[in-house]
């Protein structure tokens, strides 16, 4: 079981901060939210915020909260290689950069993001994006 906090982040333009999950994961290669897995004993915000730095080098504020969701993938790989019954459970936040920067994954080598990048709502249609990231961009309904 992981319990996991993922932000909608967005920029004063509207633009929409997303990040590349790594090859070797689940999900690879497809645009999901910022965010990922607490620490133990870490509270959802707190590592939100800290998983943002990580990803994408970017200061935010969560402003709201737009739902927790579960995701269970009996099938899964892990980074290993070795199957995983994979169960998250994950909250989903609002945040806002108010003074974005140019997106840059600053985590150690080895972690689970590839990329990120801002983009605006029009270019959303076109990116492979995770379950979450469509539903919380509005690219489609759980």
């Amino acid at each position: 079981l992981r319990f996991a906090a993922y932000g909608l982040v967005t920029d004063p333009r509207g633009r929409v901060l997303l990040t590349m999950i790594a090859e070797g994961y689940p999900g690879a290669g497809l645009w999901h939210l910022p965010g990922g897995g607490t620490d133990h004993g870490e509270q959802p915000v707190p590592a939100l915020l800290r998983e943002l730095v990580e990803e994408a080098g970017q200061l935010g504020r969560v402003t709201d909260l737009m739902g927790v969701d579960n995701l269970h993938n009996p099938a899964a790989l892990g980074p290993e290689g070795r199957p995983l019954d994979w169960h998250g459970v994950r909250v989903i936040y609002r945040v806002v950069v108010d003074t974005p920067t140019e997106a840059r994954v600053t985590e150690a080598a080895g972690g689970s993001t590839a990329d990120a990048d801002w983009f605006s709502p029009d270019r959303l249609d076109g990116l492979r994006l995770t379950d979450v990231a469509a539903w919380a961009t509005g690219r489609r309904g759980r």
